[in-house]
């Protein structure tokens, strides 16, 4: 972002085309230069859940036209996901009488979490990302942090990811995070 007083190209706006006279904003995708008005806000976190955020997503400002083609359905994907993980269901280790369909191979692991919740919700984040409808075995740990007489917790949690039987659950005594 760079400021300009005096109307040089750079405080054009490239969208309204009116001359800008206060802060400036560069499309994170395209470079172009906006006035605030222009500007397609995002919150730099928004895709936090996401593995490996694409490098388009990373920025805060957007034109409309870069918004509309990139960031919109990228939103709308993410936002499907996330509705679909908090239905995600979660057996902790001690669960037993699982109806199992299909398990993933590996185990899946999330670190530096703030809290359980969080670290609960990102297991079913890559559940949901992978189709699956369950995670299995969940094991969530913490560990406290001390710097410099303050203290935090730092969360983490492992678990498999899996398919399973949803008719009947009620009966088999599934724990559900919500």
């Amino acid at each position: 972002m760079s400021t300009n007083s005096t109307n040089t190209p750079e405080s054009i706006c490239s969208s309204c085309a009116k001359p800008s006279p206060k802060k400036i904003y560069n499309c994170g995708v395209c470079q172009n230069f906006l006035c605030k008005d222009c500007t397609q806000f995002l919150d730099e976190s928004f895709f936090s859940f996401l593995k490996n955020i694409p490098d388009e997503l990373k920025h805060g400002t957007y034109c409309g036209a870069c918004y509309d083609q990139k960031i919109q359905p990228a939103k709308e994907t993410y936002l499907e996901t996330m509705r679909r993980a908090k239905n995600i269901i979660i057996f902790d280790k001690k669960a037993t009488q699982i109806p199992l369909i299909e398990r993933a191979r590996f185990k899946v692991a999330i670190d530096d979490c703030s809290d359980r919740k969080e670290t609960i919700l990102r297991l079913a984040f890559l559940a949901a990302e992978q189709s699956y409808n369950a995670v299995i075995e969940v094991e969530i740990s913490s560990k406290k942090i001390r710097n410099a007489g303050y203290q935090k917790s730092s969360w983490s949690g492992t678990g498999f990811l899996a398919q399973i039987r949803t008719e009947g659950l009620k009966a088999v005594g599934s724990v559900s995070w919500k």
